[in-house]
């Protein structure tokens, strides 16, 4: 079971977990950042704000990583480059080529970092604001939440 929480920031409280990366090609190196949950993101992604913390701590090039089609969402049209990571959200780790949202000269957008569902989909999502309970339950874990949910 992954256990997230809630972060509020301006008056809005939105579901996190945090999440450790580790960079094979960057001499292991790691990297920790709060990922928003996000259903509708199809994949994780780091954006531009945790990737100009790439850029600063390792000297990583983005020119030099691989590139992605371009990715389109709310905030628009955005260049995108992807890098093999290893991602650790206790207790589960899995590899995975983690999308990078190329960050532009000027101003860094606000955007969070997503947890998308090329990990969520792994898990059952439970979120209950009101109480603060954000869970990422794995496939045996349900089914123990679900023979309570019948016993009851």
């Amino acid at each position: 079971m992954i256990r997230g929480y809630f972060f509020a920031r301006g008056g809005i409280s939105r579901p996190y977990v945090t999440a450790r990366f580790q960079f094979p090609s960057l001499e292991n190196r790691t990297l920790e950042t709060r990922l928003l949950v996000d259903t509708g993101a199809d994949r994780t992604l780091l954006a531009p704000r945790d990737c100009k913390r790439l850029i600063r701590r390792f000297g990583l090039d983005f020119s030099t990583l691989a590139t992605s089609k371009p990715g389109a969402g709310i905030g628009g049209r955005v260049k995108m480059r992807t890098l093999e990571a290893i991602m650790t959200i206790l207790p589960y780790s899995t590899p995975l080529t983690l999308t990078l949202l190329e960050p532009e000269p000027g101003n860094i957008s606000p955007l969070p970092s997503l947890l998308g569902r090329d990990i969520l989909s792994h898990f059952a999502l439970f979120m209950e604001e009101r109480t603060g309970q954000l869970l990422l339950l794995e496939p045996h874990e349900v089914s123990q939440v679900d023979s309570i949910v019948r016993a009851s």
